[in-house]
């Protein structure tokens, strides 16, 4: 029982919180920049928990939809769907309690919240398909790993606003740079399974659209912060941030699959740094 246990938290990647923190920055973030300051420590709970069970049941789903993809990868053929630790039913039984533990925290939202959550589950799914006929599948993670943005809009101010909606494309451009650092590591193995990424569709160009992904997400974040009035503090921990990106453009520069990793980590820092600033500057 404890065997399988750990084997369901692996698949669920809990041993690697690095993409729940991803996650969670830009959506923390986005709770002071909306509300100037003010966000609702009761959201900011929900969000959280949720944070972890979503990021948790798109890994599930992920794996399921891709364990006939993954033996095939270098860095994926010890996943557990892939070893058979975990068989495809378990993972299905999984994915629907980890969907409906999340489906209860959005008791304690709105109306508005809650259709913003269906939709964001649709995009969760199709993601990991997406791969299958689309070149560059990132766009549709950029939605999906963005839509707590627009959930913490809703769930505060029951609509949408210039803020909210700055704040979610400053989301999607960091998501576009961080993770096709992330692809550049299994490039190789994605061409001979013929399965498209932005690193893959990007090719030669790969490391100029990063550092463009990077400008485009750090000004808009600026602009959310200038919107929501913040102090000078904000704009330093963008410029400290910007540093953090320099040094991933000096990992990536040899296109070594183990340091375009350490970049993809290093996104954690750009993350927090920016959260940071935004808590001391509203």
């Amino acid at each position: 029982m404890t065997r399988k246990l750990a084997n369901y938290l692996l698949l669920m990647r809990v041993d690697k919180p690095i993409g729940v923190l991803l996650l969670l920055w830009p959506t923390l973030t986005a709770f002071f920049l909306i509300t100037k300051g003010s966000p609702d420590i009761k959201l900011i709970f929900i969000f959280i928990v949720g944070t972890f069970l979503m990021r948790s049941a798109g890994c599930v789903i992920n794996d399921y939809f891709d364990k006939n993809f993954d033996g095939k990868v270098q860095r994926t053929k010890n996943r557990p769907l892939v070893t058979g630790v975990v068989s495809s039913t378990e993972a299905l039984i999984i994915f629907f309690i980890l969907i409906s533990l999340s489906s209860t925290l959005l008791i304690w939202t709105n109306l508005q919240t809650f259709i913003a959550a269906l939709f964001g589950l649709l995009v969760a799914i199709i993601y990991p398909l997406s791969k299958r006929f689309f070149s560059f599948p990132q766009l549709f993670l950029g939605i999906a790993f963005s839509w707590g943005v627009i959930m913490v809009s809703a769930a505060e101010n029951h609509l949408l606003s210039i803020v909210s909606i700055t704040c979610f494309f400053a989301c999607f451009f960091w998501i576009q740079a961080y993770d096709t650092e992330y692809a550049m590591c299994d490039k190789e193995d994605d061409l001979s399974i013929g399965i498209g990424s932005s690193a893959i569709f990007l090719d030669k160009n790969v490391q100029l659209f990063i550092i463009l992904f990077h400008l485009m997400s750090l000004s808009l974040w600026s602009l959310a912060g200038y919107l929501a009035e913040v102090s000078k503090i904000y704009y330093f921990a963008i410029f400290i941030s910007l540093l953090f990106c320099f040094y991933q453009y000096y990992l990536i520069k040899d296109f070594d699959a183990k340091d375009c990793l350490l970049a993809f980590k290093n996104n954690n820092w750009v993350g927090l740094i920016i959260f940071i600033g935004s808590v001391s500057g509203t």
